[in-house]
């Protein structure tokens, strides 16, 4: 459904001269949405299972360079990219120590990023991390500014609704990246911003 989506943009997205990057996370890593990103011309940036194999029979979390280039078991013949974000781990997560200058820091968890045109490992890192901002985003509109709920049934209102909540959203974003969010009091926030913008 996801390709079919993909497939579905206007001609004027798809044929433009610019490169489409495209974020995804690990629920859209099948080796099919992998080949048809590709199929695509997109610069894909998908999330990966740190037990994913690669051709070697080596696992992801078991790769130690970023930006190393490698074809997966189930993907043979098709170029990737591998790096990884750090985070501080939640409860139930994989934990890994990470080790610098002989220091052992707190203890975090790595998500593994696989790109689909070669690229360093910084600069899929530096992509790949906006995935989770992006699902930050969908979830916000949900679950606290009450998207499948709200009670706007004009398209002014769904705009007026729809802005006020995206425009306190990239408020938020302009803090310190820290990681997972701290949620801020959205009610508070989106008033700010109001005051802010009607000024």
């Amino acid at each position: 459904m996801a390709l079919k989506l993909l497939k579905g943009l206007p001609a004027e997205v798809r044929d433009s001269s610019k490169t489409i990057h495209l974020l995804a996370d690990s629920g859209f890593s099948s080796k099919d949405f992998i080949k048809g990103v590709i199929a695509l011309n997109f610069a894909g940036f998908i999330g990966m299972r740190g037990d994913r194999k690669t051709s070697t029979g080596q696992k992801l979390r078991e790769i130690t360079t970023p930006g190393r280039k490698i074809q997966l078991y189930d993907l043979p013949g098709v170029d990737l990219w591998v790096s990884w974000v750090w985070f501080t781990a939640k409860k139930g997560d994989a934990q890994e120590q990470r080790l610098r200058s002989g220091v052992v820091n707190r203890v975090r968890s790595r998500r593994f990023i696989v790109s689909t045109v070669s690229r360093m490992g910084r600069a899929i890192k530096g992509t790949g991390r906006l995935h989770w901002k992006i699902e930050a985003l969908f979830k916000t509109l949900k679950s606290r500014f009450g998207l499948g709920k709200f009670g706007q049934y004009s398209k002014l209102g769904v705009l007026r609704h729809g802005c006020l909540s995206l425009l306190s959203y990239s408020e938020w974003l302009d803090r310190p990246n820290t990681g997972y969010p701290t949620w801020p009091n959205w009610g508070a926030l989106a008033q700010q911003v109001r005051r802010k913008f009607s000024t």
